[in-house]
């Protein structure tokens, strides 16, 4: 292989290991950024860089943020006895685009997971604990994905909470918006069920 298909190959492979990214759009990807306009393309790798750089994490829930405490931790607006437990950013993207939760969050990081070796330290579990204790929090929110991740992570935090004399509830699950009864699986039709208002 010359060193043009090996620069191209390395710059396919990098693009490939973003998610949601296979090999085939990775590719077309590449192909862009090498005929995009120079200006583009360093555009793009600078962006980059910067978010690196200067992006970390809210010492209080773990967004992302620019300062320490991210702009939902310091708004004054919010409720901060009310935590919305989430995996990760693009769920707290989610919730704040449609304006639905007037609380803060708090961002695990991902969720139990045993078979990938993913137990309760590599998440910001005791985080969730310590705020829980130390603050004065009155419900605790838990919106995390109908998996058996999902699932485990939420029993996990439920059970190490039990005594607190925090409220905790868990997003619903059911039948979405224009599904039919007659294609629900029997798992999503028991939930739709039992958590019917």
């Amino acid at each position: 292989m010359n060193s043009q298909n090996e620069i191209l190959e390395n710059l396919i492979n990098n693009i490939s290991k973003l998610p949601g990214i296979g090999k085939k759009s990775a590719r077309r990807i590449a192909y862009y950024l090498i005929n995009t306009p120079e200006h583009n393309a360093i555009s793009t790798a600078n962006s980059i860089i910067e978010a690196r750089e200067k992006l970390g994490l809210c010492k209080e829930c773990f967004n992302l943020s620019e300062d320490t405490i991210c702009s939902v931790c310091s708004d004054r607006s919010r409720n901060k006895e009310a935590i919305l437990v989430i995996e990760n950013f693009h769920d707290l993207y989610l919730f704040e685009k449609l304006n639905i939760h007037k609380g803060v969050y708090h961002v695990l990081g991902g969720l139990l997971n045993p078979l990938d070796g993913i137990g309760p330290n590599a998440l910001r579990l005791d985080e969730l604990f310590n705020r829980v204790k130390e603050h004065n929090i009155s419900e605790l929110i838990i919106g995390l994905n109908h998996s058996i991740e999902g699932d485990s992570t939420s029993l996990y935090i439920s059970n190490r909470l039990n005594s607190s004399g925090v409220k905790i509830s868990r997003l619903a699950s059911g039948i979405p918006v224009g599904g039919e009864i007659e294609y629900t699986d029997e798992i999503t039709l028991r939930q739709a069920f039992e958590n019917r208002k």
